[in-house]
């Protein structure tokens, strides 16, 4: 009795009082748009595999919520912890389409304005942090993803199952390494591995040092880890089983009241797509469709920041430029794609709550299987209401918007082109 009862004191001792905080975050979108030639509103980027080319302001069909709970659930004087995260999302149906509904929105398959809705533990994992703050992780997690918000473009997404170590220590940078898994469909009628397995090895130095800001890298490596059965199937061309690689490197340098990043991504095989244009999966998926997909390659270049000018001023852009090059010609005979856009968001401070925003875009794609380019333009106007005397800047939430936007281009769809509405987004 006396050994069990010392044991309980040593081990309060060991652990600090704010072990059991309860960290709540969260993120929401929420709003109604309206078509000017009558009807809902109709969208040209859906907030899932398609960001907003032309920028999101005046663009998103959906509403969308994450509600984050994190707690230290051991934390000992030496400074080392134990903590457990969760993120449960819910979204209406994403689509160009308005699937927004009434008050009561369920859960299920259904397209009606009653259900149709998506729920899905987004994160689910552990961490174990050493006193020297390198980290040991797994489960189902966000893994250092990067985006460019006015787009809402993940061109990073390591989203999903796996384990690994980050940040050690390295001196002139910190190290991770990391072990994802993804799945995808099967079609080699294997009845006991009824989707295909490819894990992925995820490698990244972060916060290099070079004077003028800093430059963080990031490798992927993947390959499908096919069942026998598969295996004879991707005879057939069914399967892409070669190794794919993606790479990119990344520059951050601050800017008065923002940054700029300069961004670098070469992909390849089951990355090849997601790398191309403004797709929004490279890294939480891997590709392994036959046909086409073999031996696709693609590149990209991106710039995106924000800036501040002055009190009353500020502005977020981004601008990118991608290739597509695949063995498979399309339908009209061409195997390479280009695809370019650039969108910039200014915005006037009026006093300490009221902005008004500006986003104009323009958009142009040639794919493999068009004959022939075409773009897609819109310029968007809102006036806006957030706490930008507590929270100044580019990202003070929640923002309450009210915005029109006009779309144009041979994308534009006749009496599609003119929406309006009230927005309001939050984070904390």
């Amino acid at each position: 009795m006396k050994l069990k009862t010392l044991a309980v004191a040593v081990t309060a001792a060991t652990i600090s009082s704010s072990a059991f905080a309860l960290d709540f975050n969260g993120y929401f979108r929420a709003g109604f748009g309206l078509n000017a030639d009558g009807g809902s509103q109709y969208c040209y980027g859906d907030g899932g595999p398609n960001a907003h080319v032309v920028g999101r302001l005046g663009d998103e069909c959906d509403t969308y919520a994450e509600l984050s709970l994190s707690q230290n659930v051991v934390e000992r004087n030496t400074g080392e912890k134990f903590s457990i995260h969760t993120l449960v999302a819910y979204g209406t149906q994403e689509g160009n389409t308005d699937q927004r509904g009434n008050s009561w929105q369920g859960v299920g398959e259904a397209t009606d304005p009653w259900s149709g809705q998506r729920l899905s533990f987004r994160e689910a994992y552990a961490k174990y942090t050493m006193a020297s703050g390198t980290e040991i992780w797994a489960g189902n997690r966000y893994y250092g993803r990067k985006d460019v918000h006015i787009n809402d473009w993940y061109y990073v997404n390591g989203s999903g199952y796996g384990a690994g170590v980050d940040s050690i220590d390295l001196g002139f940078a910190r190290l991770g390494v990391a072990v994802r898994h993804n799945k995808w469909h099967d079609v080699g009628g294997d009845d006991s591995q009824p989707y295909t397995s490819t894990p992925q090895l995820d490698v990244r130095l972060s916060g290099i040092d070079i004077g003028l800001g800093s430059i963080d890298l990031i490798a992927m490596g993947g390959k499908a880890n096919l069942s026998d059965a598969q295996e004879d199937a991707q005879t057939d061309g069914s399967y892409n089983d070669k190794t794919g690689v993606q790479l990119t490197a990344e520059w951050a340098v601050g800017l008065p009241g923002g940054f700029n990043k300069l961004v670098a991504q070469y992909s390849t095989e089951g990355y090849g797509w997601s790398g191309y244009g403004m797709n929004n999966h490279l890294g939480d998926s891997y590709n392994i469709g036959g046909g086409g997909d073999l031996g696709r390659k693609s590149w990209r270049i991106i710039d995106h920041g924000v800036v501040k000018f002055g009190s009353n001023v500020d502005m977020g852009w981004s601008a990118f430029y991608s290739q597509l090059d695949q063995d498979d010609a399309g339908d009209n005979n061409k195997s390479d794609g280009t695809r370019y856009g650039v969108t910039v968001r200014p915005r006037y401070l009026w006093n300490n709550t009221m902005s008004t925003i500006l986003e104009a875009a323009y958009y142009n794609a040639e794919d493999p299987w068009m004959s022939e380019s075409a773009d897609l333009n819109k310029v968007a106007l809102a006036q806006a209401w957030s706490p930008l005397q507590e929270k100044g800047g580019f990202w003070a939430r929640p923002e309450i918007r009210i915005f029109v936007a006009k779309f144009g281009g041979d994308m534009a769809q006749e009496k599609n082109d003119l929406m309006y509405g009230a927005q309001v987004e939050a984070w904390w």
